[in-house]
């Protein structure tokens, strides 16, 4: 193919073609309109892909979570504790009394007991407290438990994951429909042994690449760059500001 047809540094007059453009112009013209929409329809599978691809890693984590749990209330029962099913994804693991369970925001999360924790043992922050301040949502609060593998969602969208242990914020158009998450490391089963060693669990909020973007202290997040939250931190995200309170 002759070089003066290669779209590669081509030139031609602005605009759509007009009857005063040469047809080597046009040839030009067409082939820059080809590749750009080659590049974005590669960009959208792409992007269909990577969000596919992380929606089903979620999921096997999350059967890998539910998984652990359950040989674990197992192993309790076999040395005498007491016998429970599986819990809503909002209810602590180491409650043995979901009696004790308190609803706050619309979320469902149980205390502990004194007995659910091993002798020399204390609990560890478990829990993120996330109180809207500003924004459409705003005074509401939403507890979220999130667990290893097994982060709470924030986002526009309605569905299971963020009404039942995340934050729908369905009413701020600014916000995108998966806008970031919350996660947990560290920490075990979510016990600090009173003589040291493990250590508590440490979250994190991550903005997933939202089309917006998400700020703390004014300045602006790198898209699925972990930040490290302390207790009483502000957040913003669309048109809403967030305060986070682990507990």
């Amino acid at each position: 193919m002759d070089e003066s047809f290669s779209v590669v540094g081509s030139k031609f007059p602005d605009g759509e073609p007009a009857n005063d453009w040469t047809v080597q112009e046009v040839l030009r013209w067409s082939l820059d309109q080809y590749h750009k929409k080659a590049i974005d329809q590669t960009s959208q599978k792409i992007d269909s892909l990577r969000n596919q691809c992380e929606k089903e890693c979620e999921d096997v984590m999350t059967l890998h979570s539910l998984a652990v749990e359950m040989a674990s209330k197992g192993n309790n029962n076999e040395v005498g504790g007491s016998s429970s099913g599986v819990g809503e994804e909002n209810v602590n693991p180491q409650s043995e009394n979901n009696s004790n369970a308190v609803e706050e925001g619309g979320k469902v999360a149980a205390k502990p007991t004194a007995t659910s924790f091993a002798a020399g043992t204390k609990p560890a922050s478990s829990t993120i407290e996330v109180q809207m301040t500003v924004g459409p949502h705003a005074p509401a609060k939403y507890l979220l438990r999130p667990r290893p593998g097994q982060p709470c969602v924030l986002g526009r969208s309605k569905g299971k994951k963020f009404i039942k242990n995340g934050v729908s914020l369905h009413k701020d158009q600014e916000v995108s429909t998966t806008h970031g998450k919350f996660v947990v490391e560290g920490g075990g089963l979510g016990l600090t042994p009173g003589g040291g060693g493990e250590t508590a669990p440490r979250f994190y909020f991550v903005d997933v690449g939202s089309t917006n973007g998400s700020v703390y202290n004014g300045e602006q997040l790198e898209p699925n760059k972990r930040l490290l939250l302390e207790d009483g931190m502000e957040l913003k995200v669309g048109n809403s500001m967030l305060r986070v309170v682990l507990g």
